[in-house]
């Protein structure tokens, strides 16, 4: 494998994306359970951005890594409330936002996917597969969310072509 350093360092950088495009969203969207999910997702990416620093912090110091990952039961709740649903007319940032957490934590994913394949330390190995996990749960959320609304969005602010 390379440089764990490097792959956690690299890790550390995807979670910092993460968790500053929730954050902004929380903060920005004006729907109650929009910030509620988007402050979720901010505080799942700060779990594993802190999770990664100690995993480095122990290679650094020679030690073994001890780190356990708990994860969160993902929420089973679409983003938006049914009043944002109606009135999509302007709701750019909203959108925006979840088509940029589509491609991070597609990248995470990935990321974690192909440096679990790579890792020799097993306890490497459970941590990617954990984040992979985690990462998936993400995506497919937001994945529904944006098929769901897709259409509807477009049509709202005149941007379908049809």
């Amino acid at each position: 494998m390379e440089d764990i350093e490097k792959v956690l360092t690299d890790a550390m950088e995807i979670e910092l994306n993460g968790i500053e495009l929730y954050r902004t969203a929380s903060q920005k969207t004006d729907d109650k359970q929009a910030k509620e999910v988007f402050d979720f997702l901010s505080k799942e990416e700060v779990k594993h951005f802190r999770a990664l620093k100690q995993i480095l912090d122990e290679v650094k110091q020679g030690k073994e890594i001890a780190v356990v990952l708990n994860g969160e039961k993902p929420l089973n709740k679409t983003i938006f409330s049914d009043d944002f649903r109606k009135n999509l007319v302007g709701k750019n940032y909203e959108f925006s936002a979840i088509s940029t957490g589509l491609i991070l934590e597609k990248n995470s994913m990935e990321f974690y996917g192909e440096h679990k394949e790579k890792a020799r330390d097993p306890k490497v190995r459970d941590l990617f597969a954990e984040l992979e996990k985690w990462e998936t749960a993400h995506y497919e959320m937001l994945l529904g969310e944006y098929n769901d609304l897709k259409q509807q969005y477009w049509e709202a602010n005149n941007f379908s072509p049809f």
